[in-house]
């Protein structure tokens, strides 16, 4: 499937409209335990679908699920208020979490992995080819404090310097723009708003996030979101986190065989267009992602014992955790 260039543009702003919303899908069962779990983003198709399924994945079950979405500015406040049991994010935000309303929490299934994550792309007749060409240049971004802090760890990583000077970097909501009307030599942006520009046959990447964990920490597909939870409910509620690991393992296992009609179901709850969640499976390699990484390993908690430090150098946390290896739960 190939989207045009229209339909590529338009995903980020029906993301963003439907993200803005907050619907539940819940099971009706008898008296128990309500169970809530969290998204910020209402484009994954396999949350999504376990969201539409949770009738079937949690029938008879002792305990009543919720499924929300939220946004970006209201899903970790609404767990930190007890509000959500368990939420999608990446491990970059579990210190800020922790440090902010005290909790301890562990991060206990990956949802998505930077086997590209974002990139920086530059023009195709530009000069510029390499990471180290573009030290001092004018690079446009996503403003810092939107995003989940891979690109500062990447810099911190690939240079030993602060993304915010060794780029003359702009912060912009329109980072393709930029690049697109040359007031920038580069864009560290991600898919899908990579896509329309690459599949211009004008722009190229050089460089990805991806690039710098593999060189940095032998990481092929660092992890970078999935469900966390406090770990007194973890351990609480060991029933129900093994059932939702359960039911999001069949969906993949589901889209890994047929993403057509994972998608189909997903875009009936979320809203968005199933050729859209198609491009979003595409840009997190759903449908390739091997069975083994389809959990948290030991190389995660590993790497991540690397990044979090990084991310303190950069500035994106206050303070690495002394214990990294307590926020993740090993399931392999």
């Amino acid at each position: 499937m190939k989207l045009s260039k229209k339909q590529l543009w338009t995903l980020a702003a029906v993301v963003t409209a439907a993200g803005l919303s907050v619907f539940t899908a819940s099971a009706s069962r008898a008296a128990g335990p309500t169970y809530t779990v969290c998204i910020d983003i209402p484009f994954h198709p396999i949350f999504d679908y376990v969201m539409a399924k949770s009738d079937t994945y949690f029938a008879g079950k002792p305990y009543d699920v919720k499924f929300k979405v939220l946004d970006a500015t209201t899903q970790v406040p609404a767990f930190g208020a007890g509000q959500c049991n368990v939420m999608t994010t990446p491990p970059s935000f579990i210190p800020r979490v922790t440090q902010q309303y005290h909790l301890r929490v562990a991060e206990f299934f990956p949802l998505a992995r930077w086997t590209i994550g974002p990139q920086i792309l530059v023009k195709k007749s530009s000069p510029y080819k390499t990471l180290q060409s573009l030290k001092g240049k004018r690079v446009a971004i996503s403003p810092l404090n939107t995003r989940f802090g891979s690109e500062e760890a990447a810099i911190e990583a690939a240079t030993g310097q602060n993304i915010r000077t060794y780029f003359k970097l702009k912060q912009t909501d329109a980072a393709a723009q930029e690049l697109t009307l040359g007031r920038v030599d580069a864009a560290f942006i991600e898919a899908p708003t990579t896509y329309p520009l690459l599949q211009s046959g004008n722009f190229k990447a050089i460089y990805s996030v991806h690039d710098a964990f593999l060189k940095a920490f032998g990481d092929p597909a660092v992890v970078n979101g999935g469900y966390i939870a406090r770990t007194g409910f973890i351990k609480g509620a060991p029933g129900f986190v093994a059932d939702l690991v359960s039911a999001t393992q069949d969906a993949w296992d589901k889209y890994v065989q047929d993403p057509k009609s994972v998608n189909d179901v997903a875009s009936k709850i979320s809203g968005i267009p199933a050729e859209q969640l198609a491009v979003v499976g595409q840009v997190l390699d759903l449908q390739k992602m091997p069975k083994s990484l389809r959990a948290i390993t030991p190389r995660d908690v590993k790497t991540w014992s690397k990044l979090f430090p990084l991310l303190q150098k950069s500035g994106f946390i206050k303070k690495a955790p002394a214990n990294p290896a307590a926020l993740f739960v090993v399931t392999t």
